[in-house]
Parts: structure tokens; sequence; C-alpha cells
């Protein structure tokens, strides 16, 4: 059933459940207002931010929920979004460069964030006081896309392929563990347990084994029906974002010869994706973002979709808030 069609029955079905039980006096009809307009995810709150909101990640903090955001020119923004329906500015740095993406994680006790910055390279903020972010290092490099971890090291995608970060002395000291290049210029990185995946320019999709973090080994390449503009690893299978050819699905149990399942048309541009045990959300571009449950894994079933002014760049699900990167309107909050 496409897209359209669903909207259409989601009308509909409004329709029917609002006239039943109505005690018609006269011949107009007066439907109860209804904040849900029946597309299975509403609204919740908004934060204007500064800049132009590319990417959102949400992380806890002293048991308080925040959501930092890559604002493009505008550096990164850093909001409190514990209460959903008012969200409030805690933070904002403004690099000097464009910062597209944000990975935030703790290291040796503290909470680190470290931004992407394509013209800039990789900014590292040490973030436990959110109120206070800490400039700890600038590594300068060039076309910086995309980092992921896993245990103490961190991978850079640059110009010049992935870069290896031992990270395992920091607030301290950052050092270059190791190169690896890649079959094409990375868009953006993945990492789950020993799998690390290269989302690339024109090859598609790179598995490489990380059981040794510091010396990745190739795997295979895949190149996927569409676009491959992002990924999301859910055990044995890879969740695509692939632009206008909607949602594939991959296997990648033995990532050596990774195999395609299937994809789900969408009728829209899938451009990012997350994941959650049971769900897959994504952001589609000037089309919102959509909610797919899994409970048939390999088969992603559409179940809801949102349409917000602007263009929807990213989307995280976060203690059951949906984030939206969206755009020049800054932060959306949703719930389905």
């Amino acid at each position: 059933m496409s897209r359209s069609i669903k909207i259409l029955s989601a009308i509909l079905l409004i329709t029917v459940f609002a006239l039943q039980g109505c005690q018609l006096e006269d011949e107009t009809i007066e439907l109860p207002v209804i904040e849900d307009p029946g597309t299975g995810i509403w609204y919740v709150g908004k934060l204007s931010t500064a800049g132009d909101a590319r990417f959102v990640r949400g992380y806890t903090i002293n048991k308080t929920q925040y959501a930092f955001i890559a604002a493009g020119r505008n550096g990164f923004n850093i909001a409190n979004v514990t209460d959903g329906a008012s969200p409030s500015l805690t933070a904002n740095y403004n690099t000097g460069g464009f910062v597209t993406e944000i990975f935030v994680d703790s290291v040796n006790g503290r909470h680190f964030a470290f931004l992407s910055d394509n013209e800039k390279g990789l900014f590292v903020f040490d973030v436990t006081t959110p109120q206070t972010p800490a400039f700890i290092d600038l590594v300068p490099y060039q076309n910086l896309t995309s980092v992921n971890r896993k245990d103490s090291i961190l991978y850079s995608a640059t110009a010049s392929g992935l870069k290896m970060l031992n990270i395992n002395q920091l607030p301290d000291t950052l050092t270059e563990a190791g190169t690896y290049t890649p079959a094409d210029y990375i868009k953006h990185i993945e990492v789950s347990g020993n799998l690390c995946c290269l989302v690339e320019n024109t090859a598609g999709l790179e598995l490489l084994n990380i059981t040794n973090p510091s010396s990745p080994v190739f795997n295979s390449t895949f190149k996927t029906p569409g676009s491959c503009l992002d990924i999301k690893i859910a055990g044995d299978l890879a969740y695509v974002a692939d632009g206008n050819s909607g949602i594939s699905v991959i296997s990648v149990s033995n990532p050596a010869q990774p195999y395609f399942v299937r994809t789900v048309s969408t009728e829209t541009d899938v451009r990012k994706l997350d994941y959650s045990p049971n769900f897959l959300f994504t952001a589609e571009n000037n089309d919102g973002t959509s909610v797919f449950n899994l409970f048939d894994t390999s088969k992603p079933d559409f179940i809801g979709y949102y349409e917000p002014e602007g263009v929807t760049y990213a989307v995280h699900f976060y203690k059951a808030k949906i984030l939206l990167a969206n755009g020049a309107n800054g932060l959306l909050i949703l719930r389905f």
C-alpha cells in the first residue's frame, strides 16, 4: 500500500470514529477537535536553535535529558529536552566552520562531544557540565564527515580516508593510532560490535572487521539499489537510508558476503535513519519523518508519519521522544 493511500485511510478512519456516537440534532456536524490527525505521530514541542539544525543526538547527563544538535555554520547547540513540551537551550558554541554530525560518549568517567566539522576538522568538547562545554582539542582533518567509536578507538571519516584516534587518555591527549584507505569517500560511519560499516559516496557500503579496533580488516563492499546515505545495524540486518529508493534491508550475518533482502518503498527521499528495538525511524528531507515497526525484522512495516514545514535532516529516537533536526526550524520533538 502506498503512503498516499495510507494517508487517505487514516483520514477516513478518523472521520468514522468521530461520527460514531454523535447525536445529530440538525444538519450541522460538529466534529471534535483532534490534536492527532491520525498519522500515528504527533507534535510535542519545538525549540528555535542558533543555526541550521542538521543532526541531533539525545544523551543523558546527571539524569537530565539533552539533545546535542549540529547547527551547521553556527556550530553546535545543547538543549534540555527532559520536558519535551518545553525544551530549552542550554549552551551554544560556534566553531567557525560547518558542523554536520555529533557523537557523544563517556570516556574515563567524563562526557565528551565529538563534532564533525566539514571545514575545521574534529572538535572535542568536555560536556560533563553541559551549561559550560569546555573545548579540549581540534584535530584539523580535512572534510571530516563522521565519527564513531569502539573501545578506546575513535574512527574519523576524512578526505584522506579513515583515521583511528586513541581517546583513552582524554581529557589530556588524543593520539593517532592508525589509518585505513577505504574504497571511496566516506559519508558516515556506523559501528556495531566487531563490525564497522562505512557509507561511501559511490561504492555503497564497505564492511570492516574491527576485532582489533586499531587495525580494521576489509570484509566486503555492497552497492545498494539507491543512493546509500545512512545505515543502522541491528543484529544480522542492516537498514539503509537509500534516498528515493526508500529503505533497503541488507543481511550482514556474514560480513564477507552481505546480501540484499528487500527494499521498502516510501515514496519519499530517505536521508537518515534511527533504530530502536522493534522500530525504525526515517528522516525524509522535505517529507518529514516516518516510523516502521520491525516485529518482522526483515520487513519494516509503515505505521505512522509526520510532515513538518522545512527540511528534516536527521532523526533520533530517545527516551520515548522522536527528535528531529528540522533545518532552519530548529529542533522538533514528536511522539508516537
